[in-house]
């Protein structure tokens, strides 16, 4: 009898950790399919302002790329939901509203206008994805990890609220005070970008980078532009690409550590 009863609650033990460790398993793979679909999201959305930039700026645009970045985005946001837990949902959802009117008014917008709504909708991703990652954290119980995601974290979000403010202030640096403005801003974004270099010292130490630092420098010691509308726009969706790519690899670098390595994705 007792060998019989032994022999039962061994069984119920494995059943038990059997199911636990499925039930990890599929937790994992849910937050890193999160973390992938709101990663294609906020590429999605850069690769959208970049092209209604352009339209808005010339009055000329290719229809059927738009289209094609809308469905990609409207696909992502019903994979997006499909995947987080029901209680969750609701934010996932408020976050396709979003971006279903960041597609469909862009064509009543002003150059600025478009940036900022833009702009709002790629914060939205970040924060999203920086709730994941955080629950993730607090869920594998890996303390060290969060203390040092949490403060890059802190440096990528001002960096990105930095080339957001750049970017409006080149709006109007045509006048005294919009120039004051860009320089001001532009001397800021350089200060966050040499910030993001303690982060992943490679992508800031590209030759695009590199140039990207100087030409704010440039503009930070000039009394006056000589560098063309287009030319600042080119710059600042540049840095932004960088911002992006310093984020990412603090993602890959956690995924790779909790679970596995994210998709390769090709950022532009």
């Amino acid at each position: 009898m007792f060998v019989l009863i032994s022999l039962i609650v061994s069984v119920l033990v494995l059943i038990a950790l059997f199911h636990f460790s499925k039930q990890r398993q599929t937790n994992l793979k849910r937050k890193f399919q999160l973390l992938v679909s709101l990663r294609a999201l906020l590429q999605l959305c850069r690769e959208h302002r970049n092209v209604t930039h352009k339209a808005i700026s010339t009055e000329k645009f290719d229809e059927s790329k738009v289209t094609l970045l809308q469905d990609n985005i409207r696909l992502q946001c019903q994979v997006l939901m499909s995947t987080a837990q029901f209680e969750n949902r609701p934010m996932y959802r408020i976050l396709g509203l979003k971006l279903h009117s960041l597609s469909k008014n862009w064509t009543e917008q002003t150059v600025a206008r478009n940036q900022v709504i833009h702009g709002k909708a790629i914060r939205h991703c970040l924060f999203l994805m920086d709730e994941v990652v955080l629950a993730w954290l607090i869920e594998a119980g890996r303390e060290e990890l969060s203390d040092e995601y949490h403060l890059n974290w802190q440096i990528v979000l001002e960096a990105m609220e930095a080339v957001t403010q750049l970017r409006i202030s080149f709006q109007d640096f045509e006048h005294h005070d919009g120039l004051l403005r860009s320089k001001f801003y532009s001397d800021r974004m350089r200060r966050k970008i040499n910030q993001l270099a303690v982060i992943c010292p490679l992508t800031v130490a590209s030759p695009n980078c590199s140039a990207n630092l100087a030409t704010l420098s440039k503009i930070t010691s000039q009394d006056s532009l000589t560098i063309s509308r287009d030319e600042l726009y080119q710059l600042t969706t540049d840095i932004s690409l960088t911002i992006c790519q310093v984020y990412d690899q603090m993602l890959n670098n956690l995924t790779e550590t909790l679970y596995q390595p994210l998709p390769n994705l090709a950022m532009s």
